[in-house]
């Protein structure tokens, strides 16, 4: 039952949009556009009134499940081990990726042996590590810690513990996985769109009400530096707003390298370079912006839905657009690199923005929850 509010969201949205008269590619495009604009036509006023209406059971669903949670009615496992959970209220695009990296190589330098737990979504592909970005960019990043995937995160934790002896599972985008007991559960809201809108599926980006967030351990900001210092104090307000115990931190995803044809440079060395970028993320803007403030001259953008599965006909056109446009690079994430295995011959060049998770603001309070945690499983240790 944890996705059982997304399930509903896109099976609404699929009915909205006419079945199979659409792939899901085109049909994200449509719905994001018409969430988005801020100011719609006639025939964009009728979409998004319908995607109210098909957004009402989304959200009783919602309210419902976290009701049985919260009244106890529904069980919750408690695993042998903490867990610390990093999710969202959103549909993707707050960089939960780079956060459970960061936080798997901080516990490891605390000494404790970590083990990650995932969905393994990819909708396009097989499952498994080979045919998931997100598995495959973690196994990059942190070589030697285990990762499950299950729908079952519950199942997925047992195994961690069982199988390699982890003492601590970090669980990712688990916020509305309830039915698995957390230690610290992380809430992750962009700056570019902290609250999705302000509707839930389908109506807008939200998974649950955006009051779900006094349920988090700490709320922290990503992608902090793409907006004015003013824009951050509204969140924080909004925030506090719905529950002013709520401990905030602020984050970015800093760029480390720009990887071209294999080799590491500078992220600086984008600077003046005339690109075309391509990502299949859940915020492609937030992206674009990161490369424009780098000084990159950005010519075009090709969006894909988010985990996309590319096929040598979608990079063939990409490329093809990128010289089209002009363009002398052709830049993409280290998440949609990792899918692409080969080019054609004479392509231009395809470099990745690799970047990492950072803490800008309230640093100490997310460490200081992990730190506890460490000092506990190595008290656990030696008992």
């Amino acid at each position: 039952m944890a996705e059982a509010t997304e399930h509903v969201a896109w099976a609404h949205l699929v009915f909205f949009c006419g079945g199979a008269m659409f792939d899901r590619q085109e049909m994200e495009r449509w719905w994001r556009r018409t969430i988005s604009v801020d100011r719609p036509g006639a025939l964009g006023q009728v979409a998004r009134a319908g995607l109210w209406l098909a957004a009402l059971p989304v959200e009783v669903v919602a309210r419902l499940r976290n009701f049985f949670y919260d009244r106890g009615v529904l069980a919750v496992l408690k695993p042998p081990v903490p867990v610390i959970s990093f999710g969202n209220i959103t549909v993707g695009g707050t960089g939960k990726t780079p956060a459970v990296i960061w936080c798997a190589q901080y516990l490891l330098q605390r000494g404790m042996r970590p083990g990650i737990a995932s969905r393994g979504y990819n909708p396009d592909g097989p499952a498994g590590a080979d045919g998931n970005d997100e598995a495959r960019l973690i196994a990059e990043a942190t070589p030697g810690v285990p990762h499950a995937w299950d729908a079952d995160r519950a199942a997925a934790a047992a195994r961690l513990v069982k199988d390699h002896g982890c003492d601590v599972v970090i669980l990712d985008d688990g916020f509305q996985h309830r039915r698995l007991h957390r230690s610290i559960d992380f809430a992750l809201i962009s700056a570019l769109d902290p609250f999705g809108r302000g509707f839930v599926m389908p109506r807008g980006f939200l998974r649950e009400p955006v009051s779900s967030l006094r349920r988090a351990t700490c709320v922290i900001i990503t992608h902090s530096n793409l907006v004015s210092s003013e824009r951050l104090m509204e969140i924080r307000k909004r925030v506090w707003d719905i529950d002013e115990g709520i401990k905030l931190a602020e984050a970015v995803h800093r760029p480390t390298a720009l990887v071209v044809e294999g080799v590491e440079q500078d992220p600086a060395s984008i600077n003046g370079a005339r690109i075309f970028v391509f990502c299949g993320i859940g915020s492609p803007h937030a992206f674009v912006v990161s490369l424009a403030n780098l000084g990159a001259e950005v010519l075009g953008i090709r969006s894909f839905g988010d985990h996309h599965v590319y096929t040598d006909e979608e990079v063939a056109e990409v490329l093809s657009q990128a010289r089209e446009r002009g363009a002398e690079m052709v830049v993409t994430t280290q998440k949609d690199r990792v899918k692409i295995e080969a080019l054609p011959e004479k392509a231009l060049p395809l470099a990745e923005m690799r970047v990492e998770f950072a803490i800008t603001r309230g640093e100490s309070t997310v460490t200081n929850m992990l730190d506890f945690l460490a000092g506990t499983g190595e008290r656990g240790r030696e008992a």
